[in-house]
């Protein structure tokens, strides 16, 4: 399996059925925060779905279609009137989309990213109390040296430290001659030097050894393949509370300027083939798989911070004041709302198709570039 464990190749299998589920189960949770947010307002629900396609079986319970269908990725949901060009029953109209008050489409729309906010939270809160969380011990001290580093094309290679003999332990000094007093400027002076041989001044039980390392190339940066050196830690129940906020907070600034980044000159270079991929890069649904399986090699703890992201990511995604995305519909709540004018849906529905296009278009070029970048 070119270079890659039997082993290790199934365990690989089983984070990428697990990744499956979490998608799959954030679809579905998205849809049911949809579902229990209209029926909860009045808001008459037609159908829900089970996974996507031809319908393998359905019931009626009460005035909801109930499905399961062939490709189990997911779900969704159908709301009556949201359609422009639904027939609605004259007894129905009443509880159609449009015709509710604004406030009860307003929560309908925001209820499935607030599912996924929520579902963040308590895996942050998770982190740091009852689970816990890897915490730094050194500020450049070796925790773990990687015996193999899969690239971004998922080929597996040797890790460079590893070759070197490098040990957990050891507390590197410096990198051709550049001190390296903490984890930042270590990987700073690595990042530089992709496919170059670098010389490592190292400690090890108090005495000072050098070794020419060759790094190899991860996207744009230069990778040794070492990991700081951390203990688990744990936070009291209401500690832990404060420290999921913070987090919360922090990702989604994270996320905000990574959305902004979308709209850069960079990312226009990178789409078009005119500029490399650097790790601020956005990625695709398939990249963002090669994370979760990279962090999932690292710990349990990683991988779960890693699918909070995820959810977060989601539920702002979603929000985002475009057509068909929850945020177009908020918007347009928002504008008949402040101008007193109902909206045209058959422009929006254009208008939606163009931004669905567009959409598909980047996811595309991004997936073609997370498979091959090297």
């Amino acid at each position: 399996m070119l270079g890659m464990t039997t082993a290790q190749f199934f365990n690989d299998v089983k984070i990428v059925v697990i990744a499956v589920i979490v998608i799959a189960f954030m679809i579905l949770t998205h849809e049911l925060g949809h579902y229990f947010a209209a029926k909860k307002v009045g808001i008459k629900v037609d159908q829900f779905s089970i996974g996507f396609g031809p319908e393998i079986t359905g019931w009626t319970r009460g005035e909801t279609r109930w499905s399961l269908k062939w490709i189990l990725a997911g779900g969704s949901v159908r709301i009556a009137g949201m359609n422009p060009e639904e027939e609605i029953k004259p007894e129905d109209l009443p509880r159609t989309y449009y015709e509710v008050p604004y406030w009860k489409r307003a929560v309908t729309i925001v209820a499935g990213s607030g599912v996924h906010v929520v579902i963040a939270f308590l895996i942050f809160y998770m982190l740091f109390w009852p689970v816990g969380h890897q915490e730094v011990t050194g500020t450049n001290k070796i925790g773990t040296v990687e015996q193999t580093i899969t690239l971004t094309n998922n080929k597996v290679v040797p890790g460079p430290a590893y070759v070197a003999d490098l040990e957990k332990g050891d507390i590197i000094k410096s990198v051709d001659g550049n001190p390296t007093n903490n984890w930042a400027q270590l990987t700073a002076q690595l990042s530089k030097r992709p496919n170059q041989t670098v010389a490592v001044v190292y400690v090890r039980n108090g005495k000072t050894a050098t070794v020419d390392v060759k790094l190899i190339k991860v996207g744009s940066r230069g990778i040794m393949g070492v990991v700081q050196s951390t203990k688990w830690v744990r936070s009291n129940p209401i500690a832990a509370i404060g420290q999921a906020f913070k987090t919360m907070g922090l990702v989604t600034a994270a996320i905000a300027r990574g959305f902004v980044s979308l709209f850069s000159v960079s990312t226009i270079k990178l789409l078009i083939g005119k500029a490399p991929r650097t790790p601020e890069s956005p990625r695709s649904i398939i990249g963002a798989g090669q994370v979760a399986v990279q962090a999932a090699r690292q710990g349990t703890d990683l991988f779960l911070f890693i699918i909070a992201e995820f959810f977060l990511l989601l539920a702002i995604f979603n929000l985002l004041p475009l057509p068909p995305l929850d945020g177009g519909h908020l918007l347009v709540i928002i504008v008949e709302r402040l101008f007193h004018k109902k909206v045209n849906m058959q422009k929006f529905a254009v208008v939606a198709w163009v931004v669905i296009i567009v959409l598909s278009m980047v996811a595309l070029r991004l997936a073609i570039i997370d498979l091959t970048s090297h």
